[in-house]
């Protein structure tokens, strides 16, 4: 399936949907294992005309990336339905990438949509959701196609299902993690400073709250690596120049760690994580220069 290649587009296409039509009469237990290759043969091919005198080939011409991605949401369906939710969930995710590249908004804004339903109705197993969110999370970063009332949409989505995962640490990392949707590094990218704020703060509450839940059930404070991985992105930010995410606020964040710790009396009072992250904080504070400036207010 790998060794599928044709130097004339066209060509290729034929033989994408021979392949298609013979590997669909092999029924659900080879499925998995044969559309994946089928489906990155096609989005070679995507990339291929992409690359054709730098311009995305035409919808009018016989072979064109928009003709071919209609075919490839046929093909993951049919491995969605065997069901296979999550292989379909991460070949969805492929082909909004490719669509992004190719600049078709509408499609990469579907494939999305397919994911996201996928998510909803199919995937029931806690572990698997995890997953599935922070790929989407991942892939929905790499995005630069979309205008900004389909990447408010998709990014709404994202949060939402973040906050509603089963268990406590999962929320808050998922989270988090959504923080990067609101600021992109890359030149022209979104820097919605107040959002990512806004997500580290429900982040912090979603810890508080595990935090308050293992001192009822152990009778004292669960680990704090909640706080620190929360900590991590405070400064993140912080360095990013994020003009939402102060010192002040840094300077608070590691107060409360340090209350946390000195409160468990089960364990010993340093953490090797936040340690690590404290001597960070020194290293960026004798760094001098404008890094140093940023850092010299916080105590540690």
């Amino acid at each position: 399936m790998h060794m599928l290649y044709n130097d004339d587009p066209e060509e290729m296409l034929k033989m994408i949907c021979t392949v298609k039509k013979h590997i669909l009469n092999g029924g659900p237990t080879r499925l998995p294992f044969t559309i994946p290759p089928l489906v990155f043969s096609a989005l070679r091919l995507v990339r291929q005309l992409e690359g054709q005198d730098g311009e995305v080939v035409g919808e009018e011409l016989p072979t064109s990336p928009k003709k071919i991605f209609q075919l490839l949401t046929q093909i993951i369906e049919i491995l969605s339905s065997v069901p296979f939710p999550e292989l379909a969930l991460r070949l969805y995710l492929q082909c909004a990438e490719a669509a992004n590249d190719c600049d078709l908004e509408s499609t990469a804004y579907e494939f999305f949509t397919q994911a996201f339903v996928l998510y909803e109705e199919e995937i029931a197993d806690s572990k698997a959701q995890v997953t599935a969110i922070h790929l989407m999370i991942g892939a929905l970063q790499k995005m630069n196609v979309f205008g900004i009332e389909n990447r408010d949409t998709l990014t709404h989505k994202a949060t939402g299902y973040s906050a509603k995962l089963l268990k406590k640490p999962d929320q808050c990392r998922a989270v988090y993690a959504c923080s990067h949707l609101f600021w992109v590094d890359d030149q022209g990218g979104i820097k919605d400073g107040e959002r990512v704020l806004l997500c580290l703060k429900r982040a912090l509450r979603i810890a508080n709250a595990a935090q308050q839940m293992t001192n009822v059930t152990r009778g004292s404070s669960g680990p704090v690596t909640l706080f620190v991985e929360i900590l991590n992105k405070y400064l993140y930010y912080f360095e990013k120049g994020n003009p939402h995410v102060t010192n002040t606020a840094i300077q608070g964040l590691v107060e409360l760690i340090r209350n946390e710790l000195e409160s468990d009396s089960t364990t010993r009072t340093s953490d090797p994580f936040f340690s690590s992250t404290l001597r960070y904080i020194q290293f960026q504070k004798q760094k001098g220069g404008a890094m140093g400036e940023k850092f010299a207010s916080i105590k540690v």
